[in-house]
């Protein structure tokens, strides 16, 4: 049972990052709306038409993810009903290639594309899209932080099975 819990917890925590990078999409939708608001040149209007994007972007991830973190509960819940040892070796299993795999290859992606967009961001000319990407990049640092967080979640819960 007390494997069960733990699991528990470590959904409650990936829904906590889901709620976050929802409260992250809506605190740059706000920040887009204020934008619409004050006086435009071209920096903000990319500035203003990116947070839109990106924020509608993650509005919809944060939905979706959290709808499939309930769909992950209702599955696990069976199956951990049926058979504990089996819920136990799923999980190992799924969390150790969750742990091996996933932070690797979000962080390179990340910090590639971070490094690629200030690169364009000293070759592009026009302000506009250098708002525009200058939305982009904040959207991504958000996201790698945010991608942080729910690591350690992951990194607890696989302890907690392998001990």
């Amino acid at each position: 049972m007390e494997i069960f819990k733990h699991f528990e917890v470590y959904l409650a925590a990936q829904k906590a990052t889901g709620t976050q990078v929802a409260i992250f999409g809506l605190l740059l939708l706000g920040v887009s709306i204020l934008l619409h608001f004050s006086q435009l040149n071209p920096i903000t209007q990319g500035l203003r038409n990116g947070f839109f994007v990106v924020s509608i972007i993650l509005l919809v991830s944060a939905t979706g993810f959290n709808m499939s973190q309930n769909k992950l509960l209702k599955t696990k819940t069976e199956i951990y009903h049926s058979s504990q040892s089996d819920f136990k070796q799923q999980e190992v299993v799924r969390m150790q290639q969750v742990n091996k795999s996933v932070p690797n290859i979000i962080l390179a992606l990340y910090i590639a594309l971070i490094i690629l967009i200030l690169a364009l961001m000293f070759f592009i000319h026009q302000p506009f899209w250098k708002g525009v990407s200058f939305s982009v990049l904040i959207y991504f640092l958000g996201l790698l932080i945010l991608e942080s967080i729910s690591y350690l979640s992951v990194k607890h819960y696989l302890e907690s099975l392998l001990n």
